[in-house]
């Protein structure tokens, strides 16, 4: 079975720094994502996740490497519900991740905010198609 999931595309200086965008919802609530497949682990706005985790006591860390092999530590959250067209996923892991700094920039801009990125992890697990012509991302589910 599969979901399609519309794309939107963010323009942030004519066509040259472009950025694909979905539509998801984090245990009920709608949330802006940006499509990164460069990303192994999906991220979610720390302060999203402060304000919208019923148990607190959902956190661990984990030191991963990071281009040219810098170690860094990653604050992981599970989350109950991130819902991404027909595909619910619970109980999740991912990176919590302080973002305020783009979206002052995407505010500058008149555009609208970002609550995370959905990375490989997802990607792969549901063998995702980006469709950039059609503006779609298709999962396996």
């Amino acid at each position: 079975m599969e979901t399609q999931i519309p794309i939107e595309i963010l323009e942030l200086q004519d066509d040259q720094n472009i950025h694909p965008l979905i539509e998801a919802h984090l245990n009920g609530l709608a949330i802006r994502l940006v499509i990164d497949t460069g990303a192994s682990h999906s991220c979610l706005d720390k302060s999203l996740l402060k304000h919208l985790l019923k148990n607190k006591n959902k956190s661990t860390s984990e030191i991963v490497m990071g281009i040219g092999n810098k170690k860094m530590t990653n604050n992981i959250v599970t989350v109950d519900e991130l819902k991404i067209g027909d595909l619910t996923i619970n109980n999740y892991p991912v990176v919590a991740l302080k973002i305020s700094h783009i979206n002052k920039m995407l505010k500058m801009l008149d555009l609208k905010p970002i609550n995370g990125l959905l990375g490989s992890d997802i990607l792969y697990k549901y063998q995702a198609v980006i469709d950039y012509k059609n503006c779609l991302l298709t999962f396996n589910i």
